[in-house]
């Protein structure tokens, strides 16, 4: 595996190329990029200098990842950095007018990568563990899935993946001390012991708005 660093410095000279923007703009990180183009045929170009510069590092694309994807309301969007991009309407509210925006949240890859993260710390092997350690390295990993996501219109996939979590828990507590799944649920759900208390996800979603600062801003769920 490449590292960032070496892959950051090799493909400099890609970053160079498109400085001037005469192939729309190119957003980078490591060897995943996007380019921004505000037409078909600028992207087709976009496409073939894309190669170019490539073949004269020794590199070439990876077809399978490489496509030009026509943003629109309905559209397939694009996955980029774990982030699924999709054009949306926003409903009528109030006499205003539909607003349509490019929005984005955890890739269903992204979400499957957690929910299996999570299994691997509350399967039946870690029975031995403290129950507090298992809920340490659980909200770690939280913490820090949230820390990267949080930054999207993600709130309603935050709240699934608290779910999943709260089951995950639970569930291993109820086979953990060999009682039954509502044991676990009440133990999570509504006790909920200081060592046992996962972190919350819900309303830390901060929601970009175009021309408006956004920072600090979270997105509540309705």
């Amino acid at each position: 595996m490449i590292s960032p660093l070496l892959c950051n410095v090799y493909l400099h000279q890609l970053d160079r190329v498109w400085q001037e923007r005469e192939h729309g703009v190119l957003v980078r990180y490591c060897d995943d990029a996007v380019v921004m183009c505000r037409s078909r045929r600028q992207a087709e170009a976009a496409l073939t200098r894309l190669r170019e510069v490539l073949a004269d590092l020794g590199l070439e694309l990876k077809d399978a990842n490489t496509r030009i994807v026509h943003l629109e309301v309905g559209g397939e969007g694009l996955t980029f950095l774990g982030f699924d991009h999709r054009m949306v309407s926003s409903p009528a509210r109030g006499g205003m007018r539909r607003i349509t925006f490019l929005a984005r949240w955890p890739s269903d890859k992204a979400m499957q990568r957690a929910r299996d993260r999570l299994r691997e710390l509350t399967d039946r092997s870690r029975f031995r563990v403290p129950v507090a350690e298992v809920v340490d390295e659980m909200n770690m990993f939280l913490r820090g899935w949230a820390a990267y996501f949080r930054y999207g219109n993600s709130a309603d996939r935050f709240v699934d993946l608290q779910w999943y979590a709260n089951q995950r828990l639970g569930l291993f507590l109820s086979k953990r001390y060999r009682r039954g799944r509502r044991f676990g649920r009440w133990l999570v759900g509504v006790r909920q012991p200081a060592h046992l208390r996962l972190v919350s996800l819900v309303g830390i979603v901060v929601a970009p708005r175009p021309n408006r600062p956004w920072r600090g801003k979270t997105e509540r769920r309705r």
